[in-house]
């Protein structure tokens, strides 16, 4: 009885390889912050000057293309609901359809922001330009461009956005690691703290074998998540060669420490910038070469980011 309620009709040949299923299955409970849930009208084009003097250049190709019937200036209505980026036609169809009621409309278009992996603002010229600021969200596959019409939205939309690509990527990498990999971790990042201090160079064996420890969902390449778990590791084994007692607790311990002392945005901050400065392709993810060769320089200078600050 139990079986039949949680699959529905269980010995058909849809669930043939039912164990191996629920082995692999993994919960999915990533809640993006509240604060990320906002929305407001934006224009739905990179180019917000295109449609001056009449309507869009792209109205056209994308009527006829996908059927989206966009005004003269592409004005949508667009929000953050969990972690998806939605626009819709107008405010009335989001209030009628955002809480999915049968029959209710529906988004125009959507994006999974678990997939982006920065976004960038870039000013608009107020003596020429429509909009304030147009948007570049950049993701696996491609970049999502809109743009908005009033200053005082920008830092909105800006924080929301990186506030979910933010703990998208720090659920990714927590998700997935296991205590297995974190023990095997450890004496390899206390080895690159220990030369740091020393000031000696990491060889590019050292960096490769630090690159393959810390892709912990194991797919060849290394994203912000893990950068972070890099970063924070790195911290963490710096602070136990403090020679504090809380430092000789053991791995757990310096962890703790570590992020009690670095705070999550500070973290996701350097992981940004260490990404940017190893990602020579700017696809999102630093694969083994671009890592070996940039990896030491980019580490160093979050930890002294990191300092600095301090």
């Amino acid at each position: 009885d139990k079986e039949k309620m949680k699959l529905p009709a269980p010995e058909t040949k849809q669930y043939l390889h039912k164990p191996l299923f629920r082995q692999n299955e993994r919960p999915v409970d990533f809640h993006p912050r509240q604060d990320a849930d906002v929305a407001g009208f934006v224009l739905a084009t990179g180019d917000p000057n295109g449609g001056l003097g009449g309507a869009h250049p792209a109205n056209e190709e994308d009527k006829e293309k996908m059927n989206l019937h966009y005004n003269d200036s592409r004005l949508v209505f667009q929000c953050i609901s969990g972690s998806a980026l939605m626009h819709w036609n107008n405010q009335q169809d989001f209030n009628l359809g955002i809480y999915g009621a049968r029959r209710a409309p529906r988004p125009i278009a959507w994006w999974d922001l678990r997939k982006a992996y920065d976004v960038a603002v870039e000013l608009g010229d107020p003596d020429f330009d429509v909009a304030a600021a147009k948007f570049t969200v950049n993701m696996f596959g491609g970049n999502v461009e809109f743009c908005i019409e009033v200053e005082e939205d920008i830092p909105v939309w800006y924080n929301a956005i990186r506030s979910v690509i933010q703990d998208a990527a720090w659920h990714h990498a927590q998700q997935r690691e296991t205590p297995a990999q974190k023990r095997r971790r450890w004496p390899a990042a206390t080895g690159i703290a220990q030369a740091i201090a020393e000031g000696r160079p990491l060889g590019e064996r050292a960096l490769a074998i630090l690159y393959h420890l810390y892709d912990v969902d194991m797919d060849c390449s290394m994203k912000l998540g893990e950068v972070m778990l890099l970063i924070l590791e790195i911290h963490a084994a710096l602070f136990a060669m403090s020679g504090s007692a809380e430092g000789k607790a053991g791995m757990e311990s310096c962890v703790q420490g570590a992020m009690a002392r670095l705070p999550i945005d500070e973290l996701f901050e350097l992981a940004l910038v260490f990404r940017r400065q190893c990602d020579s392709s700017n696809d999102g993810k630093i694969t083994k070469p671009e890592f070996v060769r940039l990896g030491h320089e980019a580490l160093l200078q979050a930890l002294e980011a990191h300092y600095q600050v301090r």
